[in-house]
């Protein structure tokens, strides 16, 4: 890594491995305490577009994590992106028509693209379905919560999560764990032929929902039958799979993090089961303190830019620490201590500028509805996975745990919370 000045940069990389997608928050600790500078990093295992071996920049204050968000000269256009993965990785980069949305474009494409979206995740479209999401949230948790103990992340968050944003769509219930496991694999760390596959299958399906919209002549009030009639056909499939993959993934990570840290901190769990009307602040301090989108999709910039004392060269890729911005010690007191009772909604979760989550108004709703089911149809839910067996996605994006079990407690002795 190459092009960078003053004090503090680090002469060796930060891995994004395994270690740090289970846990990011030493090499956190350690780049603040290095002065909280840009620092190099690279990518060790593939993940959608980005390739293995992909050197970049990551950016973890507060400040200058909303700087770059704001700057025109960091840029988000996927096909001006993909020679500079090449470039950066010495690897090919992996392209899909699914990765041409609008999280990885600029205006103008990026306006086009969102504008028929925007009353549909408005806060008064979203609260407009709170009795349907409620009634989703109950049904599933009806299916397991009566087995005692269960799987949070595969019995309720997931299938919930999977429910609500299907509907929002307009895609049948009955394909959501086929096209699951199509996320699963197109936002992971799989084999090139192997993404290659499960994103050819997933454009296929998205294809022949968004074609069927637009040759049955049927108005429909939902997300597909809106991009149908609003945008060419591939761009509606890409839309549509942003929308997808994004709208219940991230969902279903912060219902289980944010659990998982209310067991870690069994007086607030015992608070906030025996005060529901502490949830939407509870949620909004999971949402700071766990950051379920833990970092950025790339971005590139489009000429040397000074940050924090630190020259980020022309044609860099750069992530943004959103974890690590909303335990800026710089922004908030005692940024690494949970408390479902601080007001601190002035986080990063959502990200921000242009780019910001259109659903981040369904994503808090959809929180809130599965935490007040929680409290009201399962009473001394503990944590009952040990910490040693953690299994964390193989993600730098969404931090999440492929299970979790819970059920009556108390949690077994060693049990951990995500840091």
């Amino acid at each position: 890594m190459t092009g960078s000045k003053g004090a503090g940069t680090s002469a060796c990389p930060i891995s994004l491995d395994q270690d740090f997608y289970a846990n990011p928050h030493p090499a956190y600790r350690a780049i603040k305490e290095n002065g909280n500078r840009p620092t190099p990093m690279v990518l060790k295992t593939g993940m959608a577009y980005l390739p293995p071996g992909l050197e970049g920049w990551l950016v973890t204050s507060y400040e200058d994590v909303e700087f770059v968000l704001r700057d025109p000269r960091f840029r988000k256009s996927i096909d001006e992106a993909m020679p500079l993965f090449a470039a950066r990785s010495g690897g090919a980069a992996r392209g899909s028509l699914l990765y041409a949305n609008m999280a990885n474009n600029d205006p103008p494409v990026h306006t086009r693209l969102r504008k028929p979206l925007n009353g549909m995740f408005t806060a008064r479209a979203v609260a407009g379905r709170r009795e349907a999401i409620r009634r989703t949230a109950r049904e599933t948790l009806a299916e397991v919560a009566g087995a005692g103990s269960f799987d949070l992340v595969q019995d309720f968050a997931f299938p919930f999560s999977i429910s609500v944003i299907s509907r929002t769509l307009g895609v049948p219930d009955a394909d959501r764990g086929t096209f699951h496991g199509w996320v699963q694999t197109i936002t992971g760390d799989a084999a090139p032929e192997v993404l290659r596959r499960d994103a050819g299958l997933m454009t296929e399906y998205l294809r022949g929902l968004i074609r069927a919209r637009s040759t049955d002549g049927a108005e429909t009030d939902d997300v597909l039958g809106l991009l149908a009639g609003s945008l060419p056909e591939d761009e509606a499939v890409a839309q549509a799979y942003a929308l997808l993959a994004a709208g219940y993934e991230t969902t279903a990570n912060l219902i289980v993090t944010g659990f998982l840290t209310l067991a870690a901190h069994p007086e607030q769990l015992r608070r906030l089961w025996a005060d529901p009307d502490l949830v939407p602040g509870a949620v909004e301090e999971m949402l700071r303190h766990q950051a379920p989108f833990n970092l950025s999709l790339y971005r590139y910039v489009t000429e040397p830019v000074e940050l924090n004392g630190v020259l980020i060269p022309q044609g860099a890729i750069v992530f943004l620490a959103f974890a690590a911005a909303n335990r800026d010690a710089c922004r908030f007191t005692e940024p690494d201590t949970f408390d479902i009772e601080q007001s601190r909604r002035d986080h990063l979760a959502f990200g921000g500028g242009i780019h910001n989550c259109i659903g981040k108004h369904l994503a808090r709703l959809e929180a809130e509805v599965a935490f007040e089911t929680l409290i009201s149809c399962c009473p001394g839910l503990d944590v009952l996975t040990s910490a040693e067996e953690f299994d964390w996605k193989a993600s730098p994006t969404f931090r999440g745990l492929r299970s979790l079990r819970v059920g009556p407690g108390p949690a077994p002795a060693g049990q951990g919370e995500p840091r």
